[in-house]
This record gives structure tokens, sequence and C-alpha cells, in this order.
């Protein structure tokens, strides 16, 4: 089983168990022997069975990404006394989804959804495809959380709501950014990705408006990330963020009211990228036009004039300012000017864009 170890970095284990093994469905069960009991639906379908795996370990969490063929997942009560386990376990089907089975009441959990079981319990899934990315999270991390931590087990969040779609987008990111973290990188996402799921445990047995905070931070930075994703996209706007993560524009407004609405922000953002490429002078051969385009302004001339209400000159100006600061000693590659992370509060929206 290939095990790649970078210095400092998340330890990644990944696996591939397919027909070069004698026996693939008996190597993919003891893969999985310490969680669950594995089957397939019928004897024929262990014929051929493969399965791609691959895990990063943050520590208290360990976050996976596996996919295998139609199969059953059983965790008993002689399993759960064999080996101990007792974690809790957060996942979603990006496909198919799978039929839950608890205290023998069957439920389906379609792709998209949230699903959390604690390991303690039994519980039984039978899909049509294992196609997940899931997150085993330490039960010493999550349960001094929680007022009680048979709370969570069972518990299914919709791909569509609030919290199914923070916690999603949250273990997403998650993985993403796994093959760039440090081990410390990672104790800081598994304190704050335990703070997220309190909230939503919480969020579903109490009064939802008291425990709305972590899963609105998280949501709000899920969605400023999306921001930064598709910043280029001249159309990316409230509607089209409000669709992708669910929320109400009145909602999506309040999250972004500190920092002067979403529309300001977008622009705030899009005025950094701008300004930050026309000050580089390894940039200066590209067109301005293109500059501007890749970070999402169609319209020139209103480009122009919120360019000049932030930073007080054209595009034009401040590329010719760079130009010159970098001829007289400024470093090759570097930009000419400092810029703050975030935007000067004087900016203004596009005036009749």
């Amino acid at each position: 089983m290939p095990h790649d170890v970078q210095h400092d970095r998340l330890p990644r284990l990944a696996a591939h168990i397919g027909a070069d093994y004698a026996d693939s469905f008996a190597a993919c069960r003891e893969l999985l022997s310490t969680m669950f009991e594995l089957d397939t639906p019928s004897p024929e379908g262990r014929v051929g069975y493969v399965m791609d795996f691959a895990l990063y370990d943050y520590g208290p969490i360990k976050l996976g990404m596996s996919q295998a063929p139609a199969s059953i997942m059983v965790r008993d009560p002689r399993l759960i006394a064999r080996t101990g386990v007792d974690q809790f376990h957060v996942q979603y089907y990006r496909t198919h989804g799978f039929v839950l089975t608890l205290d023998g009441a069957e439920r389906q959990v379609k792709p998209g959804d949230v699903c959390m079981l604690d390991l303690s319990r039994p519980a039984a899934l039978r899909t049509e495809g294992i196609d997940n990315l899931s997150a085993i999270v330490a039960r010493d991390l999550l349960s001094p959380l929680l007022a009680d931590v048979g709370d969570v087990h069972g518990l299914v969040l919709s791909g569509d709501s609030e919290a199914g779609v923070a916690v999603r987008e949250h273990l997403q990111e998650m993985w993403l950014q796994g093959p760039d973290l440090t081990v410390e990188q990672g104790l800081v996402w598994s304190r704050s990705t335990a703070a997220l799921l309190a909230g939503v445990v919480r969020a579903n047995t109490q009064s939802r408006a008291a425990t709305r905070t972590e899963m609105r931070k998280s949501q709000f930075r899920a969605i400023c990330r999306r921001i930064d994703r598709d910043i280029g996209d001249p159309e990316l706007g409230p509607a089209i963020l409000a669709g992708q993560f669910f929320v109400t524009r009145p909602t999506l407004y309040r999250m972004f009211e500190p920092h002067g609405g979403v529309g300001r922000y977008i622009l705030g953002r899009r005025l950094t990228g701008a300004f930050r490429d026309l000050s580089d002078p390894s940039l200066a051969r590209e067109p301005i036009a293109a500059v501007l385009r890749r970070w999402g302004f169609e319209n020139h001339t209103a480009a122009g004039r919120a360019f000049r209400a932030a930073f007080g000159m054209t595009p034009t100006t401040c590329r010719f300012q760079a130009l010159a600061l970098h001829a007289v000693g400024g470093g090759a590659g570097e930009a000419a000017f400092d810029i703050p992370s975030e935007m000067p509060a004087n900016i203004r929206a596009f005036a009749n864009a």
C-alpha cells in the first residue's frame, strides 16, 4: 500500500485494490474491518470487486475518499465490541447515495446529503456504489462540545439545507487543502471542523438561532472561497451565490453587511487583483483590457471609474507608475506597490455599470 510522506506535511495514505490481488474482495474487507463488515448484494458482486481509497491524517480527524461497487456495510454489536472503535463518522456520497438502517428503520440518504454516525452504536448501509468523502472524528475532539452525544447518531443533513451545504463545502475544502497543509495546520482545521459539527448538531436539537454562529462562519468562508475561485466570471453576483449555497438573498446580504455588502466585497476582490497585476512589472506586456477581463470586468469604462475611486488613479496610471518605480530600483517580477489584503473603505460600487 503506497504511503506518501512529505516533511511536516499531513500524512497521506492511498491504495488501489484491484485485479492484481489474488482475492480483491477479501483485501477490501480487511481494509474496512475496523469500521464495517463488508459484503455485496449478491455473491457474484465479490468477483472483481475493486476499491480506490485515499486518506489525509489531520490528527484527531482522518479525512478519506473512497470508490467501490455496490456494497453492504454493517456495524453490529460484535464488531463494535471486537474493535473498540468509537469515533464519529461524517460522510456524504457524491453519487448513488445509500439506504441507512438504524434500530430496524430504513432511511434513504441521497447524494449530497451529510450523514453522521456514532461508531460506538450499530448501523448498516446499503449502496449501489461507494463514492464518498468521509471524516472520522475522534470522540474526545467532538464530544466535549456537545450536550448529548446521542444527538449525533443517524443525523442526516439534507444536501440542499444550509447545514448540509456548510458541512459538505467544509469537507471538500479540507480535501482540496490537504496536500499543502502542515501537521500544525491540520490540527487547526480539526478544531474548526469540530466546532462546525457541534454547531450543526446543536442546531438540529436546540434553538436554531442560538447555535447558528459556527455554521454561518464556515458558510461565509465557503462563499468567500467560491468568490475567489470564480472571480473572473462577470456574471458572479448575489443571485448565483444564493442559488449555489441555498440561502436567501436577504441572508446573503446580512452575512456580508460588515464588508459593505456582497456586491462591494466582490468588487473589492476584483479591484485588488487587478491592482496587483497592473503593478507587477513582469506582466507589463499584457494588455490592460486583458487584465481587467481576467478579474471579471466586462465594462472597462466602469472598471476605470471604480479603480480610480478606490486607488486615486486610473489603471493606465497604475501601470505607468509601477514601471517608473521599477526603472529606478524596483525588483523584477515583484509588484511595485504594497496594497492591503482588504480593500479601502471608500470603494464605491460601479456607477451605472
